[in-house]
């Protein structure tokens, strides 16, 4: 069996169980994370990428103007 049959077979592996493979490399990530810089900081991270992921989200849908809305009714007056 050369090279590009195993290339092939790992890639079939992965398209037939790709949510259990994302979901080990996401468990060995988030392994590494705890043990090397703690609980903590591993959750501010997290928030961290979860904000700047919804600002790009609304970016995407909206530009600019969705932020700034965003922020108008966060912080406008009621």
């Amino acid at each position: 069996m050369n090279l590009y049959e195993k290339m092939e077979m790992l890639r079939q592996f992965v398209r037939t169980h790709q949510w259990t493979v994302t979901l080990v490399i996401a468990g060995i990530v988030l392994s590494v994370l705890l043990f090397t810089i703690g609980l903590w900081r591993t959750l501010l991270l997290f928030a961290i990428v979860g904000v700047a992921g919804y600002f790009g989200m609304m970016l995407d849908r909206n530009g600019s103007d969705g932020v700034v809305r965003f922020f108008r009714d966060l912080f406008g007056r009621k």
